[in-house]
């Protein structure tokens, strides 16, 4: 998110025509924020990006990208020059990198990010996110440059230096797979695998249905069918164990607030709570009842077995 708003609006009209290294991340799965389907989405034009630049972690990102960028130099003493121009992969036009900063007398890059504090841990003893790491791997395939430095201040708290050196297999490998998803996805327009991430982007995708529309689906669909039926199966038969487990550890704690068993504190805490009482209003206001409901459509997911069928099947 914190290179969202360094971008001109024709910079970001021309993300659409690339691959861009936050892409890259998504399309690997690194991406915490994206997927290979929502990328694909707006890369084809099926969907309209969200424009976040308004959005205060981004704004703050952007503000504070100087401030880092000035700790960097002073942490290390060299000096970094900002770059504001898109650059593209010498062999292939639809990859391309908007960088930070270059490093000045040296054939490195600078890619900073802000984080929030309780993301710490991914940068615990000298690790970082995949996804960033990622991110850089990519402007160094872009850029030809030797090597990159990701700089990370977390929480404000904390200050770190990530080394990224470049790698010629890893960033061929890398070149291989996002030409790749170019050419069988975007160019012909055919979707991408699906991920667990793409309920949101699904949605955006098809909105509503057609109302009275239905189609016939393949021999996929009946397999993951059985799959979902087997998987919820054992979800039923998990979240029965779990119950029980919690029951009788609240019947251990009976009136206790909390308790304590090795490293563990556990809590069976009174909590308060208001909730509006929509039939107490409906019956006392009905007109203020009527005026405050607002229509709201979605679209269900619903699994039903034909019975008749499988009698039939099953007398076959």
């Amino acid at each position: 998110f914190e290179d969202e708003l360094m971008l001109t609006n024709d910079q970001i009209k021309e993300r659409l025509n690339y691959i861009g290294s936050t892409d890259s991340a998504a399309i690997l799965g690194l991406s915490r924020y994206s997927t290979p389907l929502s990328v694909w989405a707006e890369k084809t034009g099926a969907i309209v990006p969200e424009d976040i630049s308004h959005k205060l972690p981004v704004r703050l990102g952007h503000k504070l990208e100087q401030a880092v960028a000035e700790l960097f130099m002073e942490e290390t003493g060299k000096k970094l020059h900002r770059v504001n121009e898109t650059i593209y992969h010498p062999k292939y036009k639809f990859i391309a990198a908007n960088i930070d900063r270059r490093v000045v007398g040296e054939k490195a890059l600078c890619e900073i990010k802000n984080v929030g504090a309780f993301r710490r841990d991914e940068w615990r003893e000298g690790q970082a996110p995949a996804e960033y790491l990622c991110q850089v791997m990519h402007q160094l395939a872009v850029t030809g440059l030797e090597r990159g430095y990701l700089v990370g201040l977390i929480g404000n708290t904390d200050f770190e230096i990530r080394t990224i050196d470049r790698d010629e297999k890893a960033l061929a490998d890398l070149v291989i797979r996002e030409v790749s998803f170019w050419n069988d996805f975007v160019v012909t327009k055919v979707m991408p695998m699906i991920s667990r991430g793409d309920k949101d982007t699904l949605s955006l995708l098809f909105p509503l249905a057609e109302e009275g529309k239905e189609i016939e689906l393949d021999d996929r669909a009946a397999a993951l069918c059985d799959s979902l039926d087997g998987l919820r199966s054992d979800l039923k038969g998990l979240e029965g164990s779990i119950a029980v487990a919690e029951n009788e550890i609240k019947a251990m704690l009976g009136t206790a607030d909390s308790g304590t068993v090795g490293n563990r504190k556990i809590f069976w805490s009174n909590i308060m709570t208001r909730r509006l009482d929509g039939e107490a209003l409906k019956k006392e206001m009905p007109e203020i009842y009527e005026k405050f409901r607002k229509p709201y459509t979605y679209r269900k997911f619903l699994i039903k077995t034909n019975e008749k069928q499988e009698e039939t099947n099953g007398n076959n």
